[in-house]
């Protein structure tokens, strides 16, 4: 559970959607990385190491606007029964109202690097959550990108043709990004 800033907390799954539950969630490995979603679909396009199905983009429906929306489980959300894909007003309480650090030694990047996450907790050395530097999939072709230099996990929240996520790298964290849906990112689940 993470603080929301209302005196509140969140409760978010403990692993990426798609990643190895038998694993530690806050000692980043492979395993933890999990699945890549396109924004709006309801399954993924792609593994931690393969795409899914023959191309880029060709599984769990469309992109459309409504398929997830902030606060409610949309008609697509990927999310196991009981939590859905969080908002992006909830992933900017998160941040702002939780300690967060960068953990792993160095952060380079390439398909092998599975060292490095963002953590949030009670104060730098504690760990609520864990966020895995899965990188993330390119629009065009699916191909992994920046693998243990940075990380995109959606939000359910529409900005016009696009869709909110946070994101980190080894130096900033922005809680209310834009970004293309067709890209893939990693989801982390909130309870409903």
């Amino acid at each position: 559970q993470v603080a929301n800033g209302s005196g509140g907390t969140y409760t978010f799954m403990s692993h990426n959607l798609g990643a190895d539950t038998s694993l530690d969630p806050d000692i980043p490995v492979k395993g933890l990385n999990g699945d890549y979603y396109q924004w709006g679909k309801s399954a993924p396009d792609a593994d931690v190491d393969n795409l899914i199905g023959s191309t880029w983009g060709d599984q769990g429906g469309t992109r459309d606007n409504g398929n997830w929306t902030p606060s409610a489980r949309g008609p697509n959300d990927p999310c196991p029964v009981g939590y859905r894909v969080p908002s992006s007003a909830e992933w900017v309480a998160v941040h702002t109202n939780n300690a967060n650090s960068l953990t792993g030694a160095t952060w380079s990047t390439g398909a092998t690097e599975f060292g490095n996450a963002l953590q949030y907790g009670p104060d730098a050395n504690g760990k609520y959550m864990t966020l895995p530097a899965a990188g993330y999939r390119s629009s065009a072709s699916g191909a992994l990108v920046n693998r243990g230099g940075s990380c995109f996990y959606w939000s359910s929240t529409e900005n016009s043709g696009f869709s909110l996520d946070l994101n980190f790298n080894s130096t900033n964290v922005s809680s209310a990004n834009t970004n293309y849906r067709q890209r893939g990112f990693s989801v982390r689940c909130i309870a409903e």
